[in-house]
This record gives structure tokens, C-alpha cells and sequence, in this order.
């Protein structure tokens, strides 16, 4: 099978992993994306990886030939909307050899739909968020545009199909409108920068990195340490993960939290890590919660791996790949029921769900399992999301659609 992908910024996103996948299990991939490496917003740079071509256009520079249909169009859909439309009708006319399409977004695949209705198209697009549609959830920040929703359903309702990547995901989109026999719940892989193959003796590489951790962060010796790994945002229910660490506090002595993460303007509250240390202080914990900023993805597996316990009490969180690296490097992880890889980690033995989003239910499952928790095995989770074991499953879904007819 010949497979296209579309996914701009490729060589910085999680989708080269799963076409180098599509590629290992003998299958060529076309692929559309924008990168600084081309120079030009009109014409390809063409690369070819193994089994992967690349067709690539430059991702600031407009097309000349677009340029004054761009300007003007630029208040309602962005600074390159025709630039984009023109290089992606290009690549699907120069791609009819492909059996079908992934479509990386909701909006990329606004282009693949008006394409669509110009040229025989099979596709799946690939929803990784619930942005704009209208559910039952509100918080602060949460993007809110009705003509976006209305392109949204447009694009999900012109795909042949719609691949999820929780149940989380697929259940924001029925309730905001989507048809739900058009959507396959498939999740997401495990990424070249997670992996933890290069780490021979787990047991060592934990106490190193919780001696390392400790010493920085000035954690007397013998405490418990919970950590939560995540942009400060009002979605990722840190202000929940304080209240509840509170309660456990209170009854017991030698825990702190650490909250990573770079700091957010969040309207109508600004700078949320202040919005929370205020909750901190207010709940009488401020001295034992540690504001770290931005962890760099490189060493995030190192505080994972410190953690006694890692919490993800996200309002939505439609995947969250924290919680996966957590079980990676063997620390366990008390999720709300909203995290999108929650079912997955605790199939792995590696979480817990906490339903609703009462601080004393969370308090009392810290306390629970900061006592120590169940045994089990970094390599399930990673056995579980294989590159090559998503792919099969994508596979399975691309073969569906192509037996559809146009």
C-alpha cells in the first residue's frame, strides 16, 4: 500500500515516528509538510528517507503567485491560507498514486476537504483535540469560535473517517457533533524521545535521578515526592492536584509536590503559576509545592523517574503523553477519568482513576498510594504502544477506507 501523510513541521512532531513505522512494515509514504529546510513557499523540496517522500515547502514564506489573495484573506484564515491550498493541490495531484491519506488536524484537513471536492480523495483525519466544539466542559482559556466549530464538523463530516486518539477524544466529538459510527479510537505511540531502551538497570537510574532531583530541589532525604508535568493551564487541573495534595498534607507530614512546567497568561486570570501559588498558600501548603518552570522534554523522563507518584488531574486531556512516561520510567500515576491515555496506563497496571473532581477523593487516593503502590513493569505500557504495533492498527483503518468506494 502506498500511504500519504499530511502533517506540517513534521521533523518537530510525533507523526515521523509513525511514518518511519509505515515504512518498516513495507509500505512507501508520501508526505506533505512546511520546514525551514525548503526555501520557497511555491515550489518542493523533494527528499526521500527509505520508503518516505518528502514533498516540502518553506513554513513562513508565501507563494507569490497567492501572495494578494493571501493579504486579503489573511483577518478570517491566516497569514497563508491560498500559499497552503495551492502547494497541497499540487502534492495531491502529483500523489493519485497514494490508496489513501492520514491527515494530521482538523485544520490542515479544512484544505484536504476542499480538495476533496475537486479531485477523488480517500482520507482519514486524525483529531488530537476539542477545541471549539461546543461540550459540557467549561474553563478558563478554553478557545471558543463559532465559524471554527462550523469548519470543524465540516472537515469531520468530509473525511472518510475520523481516527481518535482516546476515548476521551471520541466522546468530546459526539457530544460536539460528530457522527459516531464515523469514528476509530486508535491511540497514539510511544516516541523516539521517550524511549528508555538506552537505560539498562531501572532500580539505579531511579535512585540517581531521585538523589539528583532531591539535591537541586532541596527535598530532605526520606520524603515523598508527587510531580505534575504539563503546561500551567486552567485544562490541566493543577489547581485540583493542589487542593488534593493539601488534604493529603494535612494528615500527613514529608510530602511535597512539584508542579513543572512553564508559566501561562491565561484572560481574565494572567499569570496562572501565580493563580496557583495563591491557591498554595490559601490551602497552607506553599512551602512544600515547587514551581520548577519549563522542563526540557529530554530530561523529563529524570523528575518521572524521582516522583514517587505522578498526578494528572486534567479537566480534558484528549492523550497525555506525562502519564505514559511516567510508567515508562516505573512511577505511578493517579489520573482523573478525563486524560485520554488513562485506560491504556492502567491496563499497564501503571495508574489509577479517580472519577469527578473532589479535592478529599484525591486526597485520600495520594494518601493510599504514597504508601506504596502495585508492582509493575515499565516495558507493558511501551509494549502497548509500539510505533509498529499503532501502525498495524492505523493500517487496519486505512484498509477500510480504501475498500470504500469514492
Amino acid at each position: 500500500m502506498k500511504i500519504g501523510i499530511v502533517a506540517p513541521g513534521i521533523w518537530n512532531s510525533i507523526h515521523l515516528d509513525m511514518a518511519q513505522a509505515f515504512g518498516a512494515l513495507g509500505h512507501d509514504v508520501a508526505i506533505y509538510t512546511e520546514d525551514a529546510r525548503a526555501d520557497s513557499g511555491a515550489h518542493f523540496l523533494r527528499l526521500r528517507e527509505g520508503r518516505l517522500d518528502f514533498f516540502v515547502i518553506h513554513h513562513l514564506r508565501r507563494n507569490p503567485w497567492t501572495w494578494l489573495f493571501d493579504r486579503l484573506a489573511k483577518p478570517w484564515l491566516g497569514r497563508r491560507f491560498f500559499t497552503t491550498l495551492a502547494a497541497m493541490a499540487r502534492y495531491f495531484s502529483a500523489t493519485r498514486d497514494c490508496d489513501m491519506y492520514f491527515v494530521e488536524g482538523d485544520w490542515i484537513g479544512f484544505f484536504v476537504a476542499i480538495i476533496a471536492r475537486f479531485m477523488p480523495v480517500r482520507w482519514v483525519v486524525c483529531v488530537h483535540d476539542s477545541d471549539y466544539l461546543r461540550i459540557p466542559l467549561s474553563f478558563p482559556g478554553r478557545p471558543a469560535s463559532r465559524w471554527k466549530e462550523a469548519v470543524k464538523l465540516w472537515v469531520l463530516g468530509s473525511a472518510d473517517l475520523v481516527r481518535a486518539n482516546s476515548f476521551v477524544t471520541r466522546d468530546a466529538l459526539v457530544a460536539g457533533g460528530c457522527a459516531a459510527e464515523r469514528i476509530r479510537v486508535v491511540p497514539l505511540h510511544i516516541t523516539g524521545w521517550m524511549r528508555v531502551d538506552a537505560i539498562t538497570d531501572m532500580p539505579a537510574f531511579k535512585a540517581q535521578a531521585r538523589a539528583e532531583v532531591y539535591a537541586e530541589w532541596r527535598i530532605p532525604p526520606g520524603e515523598r515526592l508527587l510531580v505534575t508535568m504539563c503546561r500551567l493551564v486552567p485544562v490541566k487541573g493543577i489547581d485540583l492536584a493542589i487542593r488534593g495534595f493539601a488534604v493529603a498534607a494535612r494528615r500527613n507530614a514529608g510530602l511535597h509536590l512539584m508542579i513543572c512546567g512553564g508559566d501561562r497568561i491565561v484572560p481574565g486570570i494572567g499569570s496562572y503559576r501565580g493563580h496557583l501559588a495563591g491557591i498554595a498558600a490559601e490551602e497552607g501548603v506553599a512551602e512544600q509545592v515547587i514551581f520548577t518552570g519549563n522542563i526540557d522534554i529530554r530530561v523529563a523522563k529524570r523528575y518521572f523517574a524521582a516522583a514517587d507518584l505522578q498526578l494528572a488531574p486534567s479537566v480534558i486531556d484528549t492523550f497525555n503523553y506525562g502519564v505514559i512516561e511516567a510508567a515508562m520510567v516505573e512511577t505511578y500515576t493517579i489520573a482523573s477519568d478525563m486524560v485520554g491515555a488513562g485506560p491504556w496506563v492502567k491496563e499497564a497496571g501503571a495508574a489509577a482513576i479517580v472519577s469527578g473532581r473532589d479535592p478529599e477523593a484525591w486526597g485520600r487516593a495520594i494518601e493510599a498510594f504514597v504508601a506504596g503502590v502495585p508492582p509493575f513493569s515499565g516495558g507493558a505500557i511501551t509494549a502497548q504502544l509500539e510505533p509498529q504495533r499503532i501502525a498495524a492498527m492505523l493500517l487496519a483503518l486505512a484498509h477500510e477506507v480504501v475498500r470504500r468506494p469514492i
